[in-house]
């Protein structure tokens, strides 16, 4: 047994072919790796998105700092201008709540700086125009002083009252005074400043624009060459899962699908797909060569005689029985040693068992290759010569002739040995009535006084 395991394992070393394993781990570190890229690309794209949010929040909180700036400017302007044509007050305190509390112009400058850094062109525009705002805020302030002088009211909010009057404006006429206010908020310097503001607002829009476009188209362009490579990624790895199916079907499924088949079929195993299928397989056909010689030496136990070696009675039968089924032309021989009684106690056993091993021997050399000799009895043998008709009757005692002749001479010089032998001629195979043509063929030889050969003639049954 371990001469056997060492001389498979030896076959299982010369098999050279695709490790199934080996080509596992090849496609799952390929599909790892295939999958880490399509995991840095995929980060990198969600990165762009964020970028893309973040450039659209930016211009949304740019536009509406801009709107908000224009907004305050805007009310500023209307407080003031209705206040020094009407002397309302009230348009005085909203104007003072705007800029003390409401803030709108400071609180857009805030979010613009949350989203803006120092050097970006939307936030330098926005501050020129808040700092124009200033400029424009002070003309205001200045107007709505003057306008208090002319109403000569005793309730100035000390904000307006902390604006000094400028000496050319002190000794002036009412209506100068007038005239001075309304065209601090409707003359041409505070015109140019109004436009200057707008025209910053609406370049930090343009500004804030131009830079979203260039990102937008920037991170277009990345977004666009990052889904390529993750269709190319997608791709490989469809092609990797379609190779590696493949694979398993040629090297695996298919092997193992032919390996049950020549199983069911009890065949020995083609040496076919993986490496493991191949070890596999050369392992079962060697475990089936040695259950085929196993079953072959008990075959031959079971079918041939263990003393003779030639066919025994189990085979002879077995015999019989397929020439029946084919319904072949034989010649069936029964042969009968003579003095066998007489060998045994005079040669012992041993002599005995000499005699009937030298007659196998000669009936074996003497028919043909494909007659079947075989040993039914203790001196009893007989002999199925397929395709054989009454024609060959010469040519088969001329045989016996010379297997008695043989036996003159065998080894030990064990005498008198010597055959009688009938035979019978069957058209259809083997029967029982071709068994008592031979029978009768042969006790006609022994009635003759043996060491002969009879063929069985039709008047023999007339005699009976």
């Amino acid at each position: 047994m371990q001469t056997e395991k060492r001389h498979i394992a030896k076959n299982n070393r010369s098999i050279t072919g695709i490790n199934i394993q080996v080509l596992d781990i090849f496609f799952i570190v390929v599909t790892a790796i295939v999958f880490c890229f399509i995991l840095v690309i995929s980060n990198t794209v969600n990165n762009r998105f964020h970028a893309v949010e973040n450039a659209i929040d930016k211009f949304i909180i740019c536009e509406q700092s801009s709107e908000l700036i224009k907004e305050s400017s805007s009310f500023l302007t209307d407080q003031a201008r209705l206040f020094v044509v009407t002397h309302k007050e009230a348009y005085v305190t909203s104007y003072l709540e705007e800029i003390n509390e409401t803030k709108r112009q400071q609180k857009a400058l805030v979010e613009l700086e949350k989203v803006c850094n120092e050097k970006d062109l939307a936030l330098q525009r926005l501050k020129i125009a808040l700092e124009q705002g200033q400029s424009l805020i002070n003309m205001e302030l200045y107007a709505i002083r003057l306008a208090y002088k002319v109403m000569n009211s005793d309730k100035i909010p000390n904000q307006i009252a902390s604006i000094p009057i400028r000496s050319i404006d002190l000794n002036v006429s009412e209506e100068k005074l007038k005239e001075t206010a309304l065209n601090n908020l409707f003359g041409e310097g505070y015109l140019i400043y109004k436009t200057r503001i707008n025209e910053n607002c609406k370049l930090t829009i343009a500004a804030i624009e131009q830079q979203i476009k260039d990102e937008l188209n920037m991170n277009a362009d990345e977004l666009g060459m990052n889904i390529r490579r993750l269709r190319y990624l997608f791709l490989i790895l469809l092609i990797v899962n379609v190779i590696l199916f493949i694979a398993f079907a040629y090297l695996v499924i298919l092997p193992l699908e032919k390996f049950k088949n020549a199983i069911a079929n009890d065949e020995k195993l083609n040496v076919i797909g993986s490496l493991e299928c191949k070890h596999l397989a050369e392992s079962y056909n060697e475990i089936y060569e040695l259950k085929a010689q196993n079953e072959k030496s008990l075959l031959k136990k079971a079918e041939y005689d263990a003393l003779t070696g030639i066919l025994n009675r189990r085979a002879f039968d077995q015999i019989c029985a397929t020439s029946a089924e084919k319904k072949q032309q034989i010649a069936l021989l029964l042969i009968d040693m003579d003095n066998f009684k007489y060998i045994n106690d005079n040669f012992g056993h041993a002599g005995g068992d000499t005699a009937l091993q030298e007659l196998s021997r000669i009936l074996t050399e003497t028919f043909r290759t494909d007659d079947y000799v075989a040993r039914i009895g203790g001196d009893e043998f007989a002999a199925i010569l397929p395709h054989c008709t009454p024609n060959a009757a010469s040519t088969i005692k001329q045989k016996i002739l010379s297997v008695n002749e043989k036996l003159v001479n065998i080894k030990d010089n064990i005498k008198p040995v010597s055959v009688s032998v009938g035979v019978a001629f069957g058209e259809e195979g083997f029967s029982e009535e071709l068994f008592k043509k031979a029978d009768r063929a042969l006790y006609i030889v022994k009635e003759k006084g043996k060491r002969g050969c009879e063929v069985y003639e039709e008047n023999y049954a007339a005699e009976e």
